[in-house]
C-alpha cells in the first residue's frame, strides 16, 4: 500500500494517528510499513514514515490556503508567469511538491 491510498482509504487524521504513533516508536526512516486490519505491521512493499509526513505537510499547506488547490494552483501559476515577484512569499519547488502530493491523494482539484 502506497501512503497516498492509505490516506484516501483511512483518512487524515488515522495517517495523523499512525505518524505520531511511528514517531514516538522511533521509526527508522527506512522502515517500510503496511496497515492491515486497522494494525500498522514492517513490510518491504509500503511506505516510509518520511513518505507519509511529506504528504501530510503537503496537505498542510494546501489547506493553508483559503481557497485550497484551486488558489494554490493560481499562485503557481502567478509565480510562474511573474517570476521573482512572487517567489518570496512561497517557494516554487516546495508548492509544486505540496500540489503534486495532494493531487496524487485527492485528485486535481478540478472538482466543483
Amino acid at each position: 500500500m502506497k501512503p497516498e491510498q492509505f490516506i484516501r482509504e483511512h483518512g487524515e487524521k488515522k495517517a495523523r494517528a499512525l505518524l505520531a504513533q511511528l514517531h514516538n516508536l522511533g521509526c527508522p526512516d527506512d522502515m517500510k510499513i503496511t496497515v492491515i486490519n486497522g494494525m500498522w505491521h514492517r513490510t518491504s512493499k509500503g511506505f516510509t514514515y518520511p513518505e507519509l509526513k511529506r504528504l501530510l505537510e503537503s496537505i498542510d499547506q494546501i489547506n493553508a490556503f483559503d481557497g485550497g488547490i484551486k488558489e494554490a494552483k493560481e499562485i503557481l501559476s502567478r509565480i510562474n508567469k511573474h517570476g521573482s515577484k512572487y517567489a518570496t512569499l512561497f517557494e516554487r519547488p516546495a508548492l509544486e511538491q505540496a500540489i503534486h502530493d495532494y493531487e496524487s491523494i485527492y485528485g486535481g482539484g478540478d472538482e466543483s
